[in-house]
């Protein structure tokens, strides 16, 4: 079986015992490096595979037996796996993907998981239009992935009963947790949520806006119908604006709110575009941020930290959140009955952006 184990005891500075001391997560990368051998080969030995010579899979095995690595519960997934092999298929315009952090760095999470269980990635981006179902269709007949992982689920969501009926595993990155029978890695946006009120509640805001994301995303139905709650018993009043994640559209909603009656003390966007485009738009405006308004971003990400102030905004932990998807979609091919996992809380990260309301 091909797996990666932390290590729990070990030896010196360079050695085992010191990795051990460290908790060091030891990888098939990690073996074959040390032995100046391929990781195909390592995968080989571990997995009793031939094409490794009895000599190579004893080295194999022994370093591994000295570095205390045993097989994980992935291993026992991928050892039931037919293809090895994940599937992903966005329906998203491609140029909003590049740019928006939340993809990216929850593509690389899932890279960096499968790499460590030794197992690939099948990325597919279409339209919008339903050319995302004929992929799944089309892959999963074809036998080549061992299940998918969807993103933006929606009211009604073709792609679920699809795989269901098709027969292939999938987990779902959802905000929502109904008993329909597929897997699903569930954020917690009433976390989220509250870390932002009670944020801007100690700030003394008590007139705020929210421009969201499309409100056809269960996710984004969720965030809404929270903050309106969450808000109220808090004092906060807030107003909700749609929006569609893209920077034109962020500073266009964000121009909206700050030039027009009953200027809010603090905006929230849905993603971190959004949120570095109302700091453009307060720029152009001579609007001090945060003397006299507060930009807050729903997700983090490097854009946030390098901008100017940095804005304040919800790690996500997206690429946790991108291996523990891919962890449960192996768990789920290998049978594993359990079809629910919590995703890592997320965590604020207060920059200058964010100040006390202003009077």
């Amino acid at each position: 079986m091909t797996t990666s184990e932390s290590l729990t005891d070990g030896a010196d500075a360079d050695g085992p015992a010191d990795a051990g001391r460290r908790g060091h997560r030891v990888t098939i990368s990690d073996l074959a490096r040390q032995l100046q051998i391929s990781k195909a080969s390592v995968s080989y030995a571990l997995n009793g595979r031939a094409g490794v010579s009895e000599e190579t899979r004893q080295r194999v095995l022994d370093l591994a037996e000295e570095l205390g690595f045993h097989p994980n519960s992935a291993a026992v997934a991928l050892s039931a796996s037919r293809t090895r092999t994940i599937g992903i298929v966005i329906a998203r315009d491609p140029t909003l993907i590049s740019t928006e952090a939340f993809y990216m760095r929850t593509l690389v999470g899932i890279e960096q998981y499968l790499n460590e269980v030794d197992s690939s990635l099948l990325l597919r981006l279409t339209g919008e239009n339903g050319e995302d179902l004929d992929v799944l269709r089309r892959w999963s007949r074809q036998g080549r992935v061992d299940g998918f992982v969807l993103f933006d689920e929606h009211q009604n969501d073709p792609r679920i009963p699809l795989l269901k009926e098709l027969g292939v595993p999938c987990v779902v990155v959802s905000s929502n947790a109904p008993e329909d029978g597929v897997g699903r890695l569930i954020s917690r946006p009433d976390e989220t949520v509250t870390l932002l009120l009670d944020h801007l509640a100690e700030l003394g805001h008590r007139e705020i806006a929210h421009v969201s994301g499309p409100f056809h995303f269960i996710h984004e139905q969720l965030r809404v119908q929270l903050l309106r709650e969450y808000a109220e018993a808090r004092g906060i009043v807030v107003r909700h604006v749609e929006g569609n994640y893209r920077f034109e559209d962020g500073a266009d909603h964000t121009r909206r709110l700050l030039t027009g009656p009953d200027r809010p003390t603090a905006v929230i966007l849905g993603n971190d575009l959004m949120a570095v485009a109302a700091l453009r738009v307060t720029t152009e405006l001579g609007i001090d941020v945060p003397g006299e308004v507060s930009i807050l971003a729903w997700d983090d990400s490097p854009l946030c930290e390098l901008a100017g102030p940095g804005i304040t905004a919800v790690d996500q932990q997206t690429m946790e959140r991108g291996r523990a998807a891919a962890d449960l979609l192996l768990r789920l091919a290998a049978g594993q009955q359990e079809l629910h996992l919590e995703a890592p809380p997320g965590l604020l990260r207060v920059r200058t952006s964010s100040g006390p309301a202003h009077s």
